[in-house]
């Protein structure tokens, strides 16, 4: 009975990519600072609203503003819905906040 080696051959060297895992994370971080400028871009458009529609979502134009300045790799539509989900809790509280 004859018995085979095998070698198994692994590249784990710490901290050693591939280029196709480093090409991954570039594309990754480009595509999240893509859709983090896409979502600042609708948010702005909330200010074309008056502060009655901003209301009716649970919004002060306040909120919108923070929101956009928000540092840029932050969610400003997490805030938003904070912001909204908060004033819709003390409205139905009987806190009057407008």
């Amino acid at each position: 009975m004859r018995t085979t080696d095998h070698v198994l051959d692994l590249d784990l060297v710490a901290g050693k990519q591939s280029h196709a895992s480093r090409a991954a994370g570039v594309v990754g971080v480009m595509t999240a600072a893509w859709r983090m400028f896409r979502s600042r871009c609708e948010i702005a458009r909330l200010n074309e609203l008056d502060d009655r529609h901003l209301l009716d979502m649970g919004l002060r134009r306040e909120d919108v503003r923070e929101a956009i300045t928000s540092p840029f790799f932050d969610n400003p539509a997490s805030y938003l819905t904070r912001a909204s989900r908060n004033r819709v809790s003390l409205f139905y509280k009987g806190i009057r906040h407008d």
